[in-house]
């Protein structure tokens, strides 16, 4: 019961403390891949946490001292023990509710995730059946004074730019938007909103959790200014970010205008110093270290346990 008290404390310290220690990091806007797997490592160490304290409340001790062969009668029976007929009973239920209830909530979210922005992209599709293709910028071009760009995910990913925003940008300015877009195709940043998307459906009352969407989207659109940058100088995204501030893209699509724009464009005119390799190592074994966590903390009464164990026999 130790063990699975202090994977519960762990758990709720990840969900309400995660965000704040991320949020300080000064490391994770130059260094915005790097900021999105320590957001998605807190959230999996925060899932495993809460599993393997179910695990731990229901195989106590005693199962491995005992053997494992009726692992399950034994558990419910230690419940029962020392708690009672009525307390073990509703201990043992709600250890099997954090086991097996957590992941399939996260799969339940997930398959609804996935269904919705399936639903919503092909109406996309449907939407610019009919807008002219462009074989020289490699898009399909709508008919629209207001700027904007923005690519639809699936099916090899279709880059959308609009008429107003051929007219307002210069060539240099049009190719890094373009740039832009093909990086959130090739970089598959919708998976990585669709995960955050399906752990705010699943988990939403913690802040971690809650505010992962917005994170990740933010964290994404810097990457591929990041990638866009490669091609084209910062300054010349900057300029083309600041024509397409004001544009707002479909649900469902990643635009150029997406995320903060006012702070993307401070940050390509005043590039951030990113971490060294020591700095990543050190971030890098971080996320190991967060992941690894839960299982540790399990591990520790059952090594002793089963060293009871065979020290008896």
């Amino acid at each position: 019961m130790i063990a699975a008290a202090l994977l519960l404390a762990y758990a709720a310290a990840l969900g309400l403390l995660g965000p704040r220690l991320l949020d300080r990091a000064r490391w994770a806007v130059a260094s915005p891949r790097l900021a999105i797997t320590t957001w998605f490592a807190l959230a999996l160490s925060f899932v495993l946490a809460l599993v393997l304290a179910g695990a731990a409340i229901v195989m106590p001790a005693e199962v491995f001292r005992e053997g494992a062969a009726h692992a399950a009668e034994h558990c419910f029976a230690a419940l029962r023990e020392l708690h009672g007929p009525v307390g073990g009973t509703l201990i043992g239920a709600a250890a099997l509710g954090l086991s097996w209830a957590v992941p399939l909530r996260a799969v339940t979210a997930g398959a609804l995730v996935a269904r919705s922005t399936a639903v919503e992209r092909a109406r996309l599709r449907r939407a610019l059946a009919s807008a002219p293709w462009d074989g020289g910028l490699g898009a399909v071009v709508i008919a629209s004074a207001r700027p904007g760009a923005y690519c639809i995910p699936g099916k090899g990913g279709l880059v959308a730019v609009t008429s107003g925003t051929l007219a307002l940008l210069d060539r240099p300015q049009l190719d890094a938007v373009l740039a832009h877009e093909r990086a959130h195709l090739a970089g598959r940043h919708h998976l990585l909103i669709a995960l955050a998307q399906t752990g705010k459906r699943a988990f939403g009352w913690f802040p971690l959790f809650a505010r992962l969407p917005e994170r990740v989207g933010h964290l994404v659109e810097l990457a591929a200014d990041d990638a866009a940058a490669r091609s084209a100088s910062r300054g010349t995204l900057a300029r083309s970010l600041l024509n397409v501030a004001a544009a707002q893209a479909p649900a469902e699509a990643l635009a150029v205008s997406g995320g903060d724009t006012v702070a993307r464009i401070e940050r390509l005119i005043d590039a951030p110093a990113a971490p060294g390799p020591a700095g990543v190592g050190t971030i890098l074994g971080g996320n190991l270290a967060a992941v690894a966590a839960p299982l540790l903390i399990l591990a520790g009464p059952i090594l002793t346990a089963v060293g009871f164990a065979c020290c008896q026999v």
